[in-house]
């Protein structure tokens, strides 16, 4: 017997997380379509997301809000942003590897190593390019989810901490 969305959100932690995360990308998006031009970032977790940056609390909200509806209406690619941690983690990931791989035969000799870190350089920068359209792509199967649907959003709060603001937006499934 196949369960509906909400069942499989209620029930799957990661799954909340996936749409929160989602949620989090098109608010961003919003804002940054809407002329909000300060650095912001964000993380995502099972009861909503927290945006870290200057902006008006009642300007995230609605940013929010509209991000969650547009998502609603079927606008997946809110869900993807170019600047998501996923993206770097795995650039970062496939750099280390490729420049592990430079590196190897020089077996800790460590004039052999200073010889290869050129090579394990112009690797890793190969690592770091050739993972870049792949960040994207985890984003939209593994990382977000752009079904939103039963997620709605309960509050936005403002926190100041250590002279940064941060906000805490909360979701929760209807």
């Amino acid at each position: 017997m196949q369960r509906s969305m909400d069942e499989l959100l209620a029930s799957n932690r990661p799954m909340r997380v996936r749409s929160n995360h989602a949620l989090e990308h098109a608010t961003l998006h919003v804002l940054q379509l809407n002329g909000v031009k300060t650095r912001l970032g964000g993380i995502s977790d099972m009861g909503g997301f927290w945006i870290y940056g200057d902006v008006e609390t009642g300007v995230l909200l609605e940013a929010a809000r509209e991000g969650l509806k547009r998502l609603g209406e079927g606008e997946k690619e809110l869900a993807i942003h170019p600047n998501c941690g996923t993206n770097y983690a795995l650039g970062g990931l496939a750099a280390g590897g490729m420049a592990w791989i430079g590196l190897l035969g020089a077996r800790g000799n460590p004039r052999k190593v200073f010889r290869r870190i050129p090579f394990a350089v112009l690797m890793g920068v190969l690592g770091y390019k050739l993972a870049r359209p792949y960040g994207p792509k985890l984003q939209e199967q593994i990382t977000t989810n752009a079904d939103v649907s039963g997620l709605e959003i309960l509050e936005v709060i403002k926190h100041d901490v250590m002279e940064h603001t941060v906000h805490r937006v909360a979701t929760r499934l209807r």
